[in-house]
């Protein structure tokens, strides 16, 4: 009986959320809702510390901790739609001063989130291989496959991006 070979996967494919995205997806919904309430009614004194600690961890987690949900496209479209939501909040705290130095880093997850898929879709088309996630002993952090030259230039674009993102956020 011939073996069959494993079913490969469209460029953009849906499938069903597991635990994990479950579980990151309804964190990260519960800290929207806290900080809109804390923007609302939290003490002034911690407010702009929250909005940046609220901001960054979508921006690095979702490429150096969730990049493999990301592949799967719901869970992806879930997380732009969170990046969505940050262009939202920064357009309705363009009046505050109070935010003045810190609310131009929300505009910054959509463009790392657009750059995400374009850097995987550059993987797939180069490499016939899903993005990876470099580790130091030059393996993926979760597939264990050999991390090619590709995958640490891709790396470093992105994470060369979020890092110039970040200061010129905050330079303005």
């Amino acid at each position: 009986m011939p073996q069959k070979k494993p079913l490969k996967k469209t460029l953009f494919y849906f499938e069903p959320l597991n635990v994990w995205d479950k579980i990151a997806i309804w964190v990260y919904g519960i800290a929207t809702f806290v900080f809109i309430c804390f923007d609302r009614w939290g003490a002034q004194s911690n407010k702009v510390e929250f909005l940046i600690t609220y901001a960054l961890v979508p921006q690095l987690a979702n490429y150096w901790i969730n990049y493999r949900s990301l592949a799967n496209f719901k869970s992806y479209l879930i997380w732009f739609g969170y990046s969505v939501i940050h262009v939202i909040l920064y357009f309705f705290l363009l009046n505050d001063p109070y935010y003045k130095d810190a609310r131009q880093i929300l505009l910054n997850t959509i463009v790392l989130m657009s750059l995400y898929q374009l850097l995987r879709l550059i993987s797939i088309k180069l490499q016939r291989q899903e993005l990876a996630m470099p580790t130091k002993d030059y393996k993926d952090m979760f597939s264990n496959r050999a991390v090619t030259f590709l995958d640490f230039i891709l790396f470093v674009i992105y994470s060369g991006s979020f890092m110039g993102l970040t200061i010129f956020a905050f330079s303005r």
